[in-house]
């Protein structure tokens, strides 16, 4: 797979989260993948997981 990271490097990544994997979301356009991550996101921090996002999104 194929991962597009927004303002922030794999080295950048790699330190913070010190393993070469990710939670994926598809989507058709950048705005409902935004939506995607903040909901996945939402949920896993609402079911205790500690939750830590890089990049930026677009969602204004």
């Amino acid at each position: 797979m194929h991962a597009v990271f927004h303002a922030v490097s794999r080295d950048q990544f790699m330190a913070r989260h010190k393993a070469n994997h990710l939670n994926v979301a598809y989507a058709s356009d950048d705005e409902t993948a935004d939506r995607a991550l903040l909901a996945k996101a939402a949920l896993f921090a609402e079911l205790g997981v500690s939750v830590h996002l890089c990049g930026e999104s677009r969602i204004a």
